[in-house]
């Protein structure tokens, strides 16, 4: 096997309680959307549904919700992006519950039986009702139906006035839904909003990567371990001479003779080409300097004081080597590097 993923169940269950005690026992929607971040969505999610007293999980389309049901997953799942002009028979079907943020989706919804949350738009711009749309909406909250409501916090991260006067104006509108129903789930908390410890008004915080053991912010308070490393292996060692370009472009040219190593692991499965001369990996707990520019399927990095052999081990990410750090290097989110692990990569599930 030249590229695989190792998945640590262990730690997204330590993950997992750690965020839970500091929500202050809120009860928690696992986001498994996109693979669970890349980690491997029905096996994620199956073992938090045995392991641990997760309430609902979170996906983005109709056919992630399919995939979960198909994998024996039994909890409750929230698709979040998917209107209902498509695959309204499959939310039936497959016991899935849309969030509504327009008013065609809310009258398939009311016209064909199936539950649903609301979605109001408090600043993000994106999917939702906006606040002229709210007073339309105040006919359906005694509706059996309505099981939910919800928004989303666009820079929880970055900007604590902006969020907290936002969740104000979210609060005031959720006042005016338990005035008539107070049976309904309520959240907008995500990663990066945990350490707000916002009202106990919310019933539920939705909870996406932190589980998987990556940090919203410098300064986030809950303890967390990265779920998933990733690893391959040398397929070729050899010492080039001097003036030897390494890669495309020949971005890299030696200045002496050099030992390097070919990695069996490049931009196809997930090392962002962006890392080209800014990363390193781990051969035989040293570090191995990346050379020139990452292929689709190869990366060519320095072995100059290291044993290595073909066939070795390589470590692309790890609690040291961390998708955050990755994402510094390579200027984007962590989220972004997730995802990008490509199926050829594959998951092994470690309990």
């Amino acid at each position: 096997m030249l590229r695989w993923a190792e998945v640590y169940l262990d730690r997204l269950k330590r993950n997992y309680e750690n965020l839970k005690r500091f929500t202050g026992h809120k009860r928690i929607i696992a986001v498994v959307k996109a693979n669970a971040y890349g980690h491997g969505s029905v096996k994620v999610a199956s073992f938090l549904e045995r392991k641990t007293d997760v309430d609902a999980f979170a996906v983005a389309t109709v056919f992630e919700g399919i995939e979960l049901r198909e994998g024996g997953v039994e909890k409750p799942i929230i698709v979040m992006s998917n209107p209902l002009f498509e695959n309204a028979r499959n939310f039936l079907e497959y016991r899935l519950t849309p969030v509504i943020f327009d008013f065609e989706s809310l009258g398939i919804a009311l016209e064909t039986g199936i539950p649903f949350h609301i979605k109001l738009d408090t600043g993000m711009g994106r999917l939702g009702f906006l606040p002229g749309d709210f007073q339309r909406l105040t006919e359906i909250f005694k509706s059996p139906l309505f099981k939910g409501i919800m928004s989303h916090f666009p820079v929880s991260d970055e900007d604590k006035c902006f969020t907290k006067e936002q969740f104000s104006f979210f609060l005031r509108f959720i006042k005016e839904v338990l005035k008539v129903n107070r049976n309904v789930a309520v959240h907008i908390d995500n990663s990066a909003a945990v350490p707000y410890h916002f009202d106990s008004l919310l019933t539920h915080s939705r909870i996406g990567l932190a589980l998987y053991g990556s940090k919203p912010s410098s300064n986030f308070p809950v303890k967390l371990e990265q779920v998933m490393e990733i690893k391959s292996r040398l397929i070729q060692v050899k010492t080039l001479p001097e003036g030897w370009g390494i890669s495309y472009g020949r971005t890299y040219v030696t200045s002496s003779r050099e030992k390097v190593g070919v990695v069996a692991f490049g931009y196809a499965d997930g090392l962002m080409r962006s890392l080209s001369g800014n990363w390193s990996v781990k051969i035989n707990g040293r570090k191995c300097s990346v050379r020139g520019r990452i292929c689709m399927d190869m990366t060519i990095v320095s072995l100059e004081g290291v044993k290595a052999s073909p066939g070795d081990e390589v470590i692309i990410t790890d609690r040291e080597l961390t998708f955050d750090k990755m994402a510094e290097k390579a200027g984007t989110i962590s989220y972004e590097i997730m995802c990008d692990v490509s199926p050829r990569v594959k998951r092994i599930f470690i309990e």
